[in-house]
């Protein structure tokens, strides 16, 4: 201790810094080349070894070097120059705290600890992450060199031993010729019996032979018990390790009746045999009965039985929100349906297999046979009577002279281990399944023991008790009406993962193959009956609903968009069925015609005036029904009557479903977008009746009468078009309200007439009219499809027009227009002008010069309807077809096409202006049409 007074720091601070890793930091050692770092500082290196030791070696001689005579002196010089120039790394730690106080000696050692880590990390980087690789590989290289050392000197002396044979010396003791061969061999024949029995035991285990496997642990208990029966002075040294060794063996016998009783409840095929094998196994070890051992199977069945049809799949359903007109997401979830099909069908495939597999092994192992040879037994009580007889005795093997010489005896022992194993006798109607001869073949040192152990080991043979066989019939009844129990609560759980009838009825023709005429089979296929019926029902009821519930759901969704005016190709069908469509690409067509149906797909649901949302609901409702309909194919028509209750049900409640949201879209009249909302929900309803094939798919061929469902549908569609009517009067009645103003006099009149007389209605009654075509077509009708509702708006909008007032304002030529105008209206209506009350109230007020109009009138009003035919043709599609005149020119030939007859009427005497010309020349494509590309 120094004599000089100095600061010293605190016990805890002083432990703290004279902590390894303090002094591995303060302490000075040789720097590392171009770093200024001690290696002590960076720590060891990943992958290095041994450097706690040579950090020991170091410190150990560089405290030898600084207590050495000619450095203490040089010390205290160094000291100083380092704490004057502050180089604290050079520095012992004692020192340190000498010269600083303790908030210094922290500052210093942070620092330190900073310099430390900033140079471990350049380090690091300047080696790479190959410096582990680098370590291993030197370490392998002196692996490498180390054993090829080794080899060429055991080539070397190979070489010597062949070369001078004669040189090599017998190094066995001539003691050996002294041993008492007679009491060493057998008791090492013993413990060599019991040292390789655990690993035969388990190779047994592995290979699931635990018939050998039991009969080899009874063969080492007899070897047990007739060492522990030896003369003393013979075992004693080898007692503890006999003791230990039979411990090893001990749990073995649970293990094997543990993993038999496992093996019993495999869920793979088990054969005749090797049952009959795993139950004697388990016999012999528990000294079973065979009632018991019959009991401990079939509860082990049913125990298989439980595994197979445990954990259930269920119904799983998609939280993902699917396109109905994603086509890979359909096959998707097609081939996702058909895995899971296979799968349940798989599973309900092996549970019945069992059970099937499960009498026929138990009748196959304890049914007495007729023939047999030797009375009425079973294989299993056979095989139990040849284990006990074994097998017939053979001649020992002679033991080998004792008085030889010592090389002899130990080249026959070698040779006695070396010799092949030889191979297991084949099992015959008379010999056992297992014997002790054969177990102890199996064994490495077959030879030894078979020659050395003594014939009561050789010739062991076990005692089985005798029990009475048991009776089947009382065993296996209870066990099928358990097994059938136990089948029936499983099945609906597995089949409830199926969403198709047709994946129903393929499960169910699965296992009607594997089912015959067995009274058990039947029990069975009728248990198994009643669930595939269960679940159809449970599906049909299911798909059902969510047809109901979808409809309402993407109803509503379409109905809100079109009334928030997002989408108004939906309000224009016929605008919509002649807008622009692409056609299908050359290249698209080469190898499938995939693109141009669906061009062909897209023009009829066009032509039929399915606008996008209508085509997206009613797709929603045809695949459903699709799908519906394909679970009707194959079906047993006993199964259609209950179809039929839910179908009605069903459709009933898509009815109210359409209702309620048609009255929930209509609101007031005036709400933005309720007229078109309204018209939308009546052209689903309209097309569900008439034109799609959802009513035809889902009947099917049970029989189903429709005609009260369509009648519904179409009542629906009407109701849906009375606030459009109410409209479309409206506005046209607007334009009529000119046509009686005071200002309109006969000269404004007279200046629309052709002739002497006035052959067309009135402007603003062509405007109406006209208006009235553009709020028909917004009805989105299907070309050939005839409904009462135009003909109820124009009933509606001839009567609201008759009871305007002003129509007998003038005479002359105002009343004779007035008349071509009622005229015209009253033969659109479908009613004669010659019945008309106000056409003829008109024509009685003309003066004398109009006596020819009156007569002609009906004729002028035909020929104006004729000559706009084309115009006003959604009104006028209820009239009945007329002809003109016979056809006896190419343009009376194209003039009869049209409905109501080409008009007769030419010259300006009869108010024509111009002669008719057809307009079927206009649509006759030309010559040249074939060579125009339409994928170009």
């Amino acid at each position: 201790m120094s004599s000089r007074t100095t600061r010293r720091p605190s016990v805890s601070s002083v432990a703290s810094l004279e902590s390894p890793l303090a002094r591995r930091s303060l302490r000075p050692g040789p720097t590392h080349r171009g770093s200024g770092l001690s290696p002590n500082v960076l720590g060891p290196l990943p992958g290095s070894e041994g450097s706690s030791a040579s950090a020991s070696a170091s410190a150990s001689r560089a405290s030898s070097m600084l207590n050495a005579p000619g450095i203490i002196s040089s010390r205290g010089a160094h000291r100083r120059a380092a704490v004057k120039e502050g180089d604290w790394v050079t520095m012992e730690p004692d020192e340190v705290f000498r010269s600083l106080p303790v908030n210094e000696v922290k500052r210093v050692e942070s620092k330190m600890r900073t310099d430390a880590l900033n140079k471990q990390s350049e380090l690091r980087s300047m080696v790479g992450t190959r410096y582990r690789d680098l370590l291993t590989s030197a370490s392998q290289i002196t692996s490498l060199y180390n054993s090829s050392l080794r080899l060429s000197s055991g080539l070397r002396t190979v070489a010597v031993a062949c070369a001078n044979p004669t040189e090599m010396a017998d190094t066995s003791s001539e003691t050996a010729d002294g041993e008492d061969v007679n009491t060493m061999l057998p008791v090492a024949a013993h413990m060599k019996f019991l040292l390789d029995a655990p690993e035969a035991l388990y190779a047994y285990l592995a290979r699931h032979a635990f018939l050998n496997a039991a009969f080899l642990w009874l063969v080492a208990r007899v070897v047990k018990e007739g060492m522990a029966a030896m003369p003393e002075a013979g075992k004693g040294p080898y007692l503890p390790l006999l003791q230990k060794q039979w411990e090893v063996l001990v749990p073995f016998r649970a293990q094997i009746v543990q993993r038999s009783t496992a093996e019993l409840r495999t869920r793979e095929r088990l054969s005749a045999k090797t049952l009959s094998e795993t139950l004697l196994a388990i016999i012999l070890l528990d000294s079973l009965p065979l009632p018991d051992a019959l009991d401990l199977l079939l509860s082990q069945r049913l125990k298989t039985l439980g595994d197979i049809l445990a954990h259930a799949p269920g119904s799983k359903t998609d939280g993902r929100r699917r396109r109905s007109n994603s086509r890979v997401e359909t096959a998707a979830a097609s081939r996702e349906a058909v895995h899971r099909r296979d799968d349940i069908a798989k599973v309900v495939a092996e549970a019945v297999r069992n059970l099937l597999d499960g009498v026929s092994l138990v009748k196959a192992v304890f049914e007495p046979s007729k023939r047999k040879a030797i009375g009425d037994e079973s294989s299993l009580a056979e095989a139990i009577r040849l284990v006990q007889a074994g097998e017939e005795a053979q001649p020992a093997m002679q033991p080998t002279p004792i008085r030889r010489a010592a090389h002899q005896r130990r080249a026959s022992r070698l040779t006695s281990i070396s010799l092949p194993l030889p191979s297991r006798g084949s099992t015959t109607a008379s010999n056992p399944p297992v014997s002790t001869r054969r177990v102890i073949q199996s064994l490495p040192s077959s030879q030894i023991l078979l020659r050395y152990l003594p014939s009561q080991v050789i010739s062991f043979t076990p005692f089985i008790a005798s029990s009475t066989p048991p009776n089947l019939a009382d065993k296996l009844g209870p066990w099928q009406t358990a097994a059938v129990e136990i089948l029936r609560d499983s099945v609906p759980a597995w089949l409830a993962g199926l969403h198709s009838v047709a994946d129903v009825w393929v499960v169910r023709a699965t296992l009607a193959d594997m089912l015959g005429d067995d009274a058990f089979e039947e029990q069975i296929a009728s248990a198994l009956e009643a669930e595939w019926g269960a679940r159809v029902q449970a599906i049909w009821t299911s798909k059902l609903h969510a047809l109901v519930t979808s409809a309402e759901a993407s109803l509503k969704d379409a109905a809100d968009k079109i009334r928030s005016g997002a989408e108004r190709t939906d309000n224009e069908p016929e605008a919509y069925m002649f807008s622009d469509i692409g056609f299908p690409s050359a290249a698209g067509m080469t190898g499938t015609n995939a693109g141009f149906n669906t061009f062909l797909a897209t023009l009829k649901k066009r032509s039929s005036f399915r606008t996008p949302l209508l085509d997206a609901v009613l797709g929603v409702l045809e695949t459903s029904a699709s799908d519906i309909k394909n679970d009707l194919v194959g079906l047993p028509r006993t199964l259609y009557d209950d179809y039929r209750g839910k179908l009605s049900y069903a459709l009933e409640a898509l009815v109210d479903v359409l209702g309620d949201v048609l009255a929930a879209v209509g609101g007031h009249r005036d709400a933005t977008g309720s007229v078109e909302a309204q018209l939308f929900v009546g052209r689903v309803a309209l097309c569900l009746a008439h034109t799609s094939s959802f009513l035809t798919d889902l009947v099917g061929a049970t029989g189903v009468d429709v005609h009260k469902t369509q009648t519904s549908l179409l009542e629906l569609h009407s109701a849906s078009t009375i606030q459009w009517q109410a409209q479309a009067i409206t506005c046209a009645t607007d334009s009529l309200v000119s046509l009686f103003a005071d200002h309109r006099g006969a000269d404004q009149i007279r200046a629309t007439w052709q002739g002497p007389f006035p052959s067309t209605p009135s402007p603003q009654v062509m405007v109406a009219l006209t208006q009235l075509v553009s709020a028909v077509r917004h009805l989105g009708i299907p070309i050939g499809l005839s409904l009462p509702v135009v003909r109820k708006l124009i009933a509606a909008f001839v009567d609201t027009t008759r009871a305007m007032v002003g129509w007998h304002r003038g005479d002359g030529d105002v009343a004779a227009q007035a008349a071509v105008d009622l005229g015209f209206l009253t033969l659109l209506n479908g009613e004669t002008v010659e019945n008309d009350v106000a056409v003829q109230s008109l024509l009685q007020i003309l003066p004398p010069s109009f006596a020819e109009f009156k007569t002609t009138l009906p004729t002028i009003v035909l020929e104006s309807l004729r000559r706009t035919q084309l115009t006003l043709s959604p009104l006028s599609a209820h009239l009945e077809l007329q002809q003109s005149a016979p056809i006896t020119s190419k343009t009376d030939r194209s003039g009869a096409l049209l409905r109501l007859g080409a008009p007769a009427l030419a010259g300006r005497a009869a108010g024509v202006g111009t002669e008719f010309k057809s307009p079927i020349a206009v649509a006759r494509l030309g010559k040249r049409f074939g060579l125009l590309s339409i994928v170009a």
